[in-house]
């Protein structure tokens, strides 16, 4: 089952169907605060689930939504993203800054793992 997930609440049967995913890709974009998505992925990278990351920094002047983050918010934001970022590295964890690296990164672990 495929899980696509946006920040809202999971529902139990989305929340299962991640539990049961060969691998998962979490895509952390420049134009979101992500805050959940990074403490899911964190989450799945500390229960040694097959992961793939692409983690964008957000730029000077960011807009989520309607709300221009002030320059302090972005700094706790991509501070955030480079503790995800570590806990990456140090479980050999698959990041990519461009999305179409990340997706066929996932594609080629999937396939692998149906092996």
């Amino acid at each position: 089952m495929n899980v696509a997930w946006a920040g809202q609440r999971l529902s139990p049967l989305e929340a299962g169907a991640m539990d049961n995913c060969q691998c998962l890709l979490f895509v952390i974009t420049s134009g979101t605060r992500a805050v959940a998505a990074m403490t899911m992925a964190a989450h799945y990278v500390g229960l040694g689930c097959e992961v793939v990351l692409c983690v964008q920094r957000l730029l000077e002047d960011c807009v989520v939504g309607e709300e221009r983050l002030s320059s302090q918010a972005i700094k706790d934001y991509n501070r955030a993203r480079m503790y995800l970022l570590d806990l990456a590295s140090r479980e050999g964890i698959p990041v990519f800054a461009d999305i179409r690296e990340a997706v066929e990164c996932a594609a080629i672990k999937c396939q692998s793992l149906k092996r």
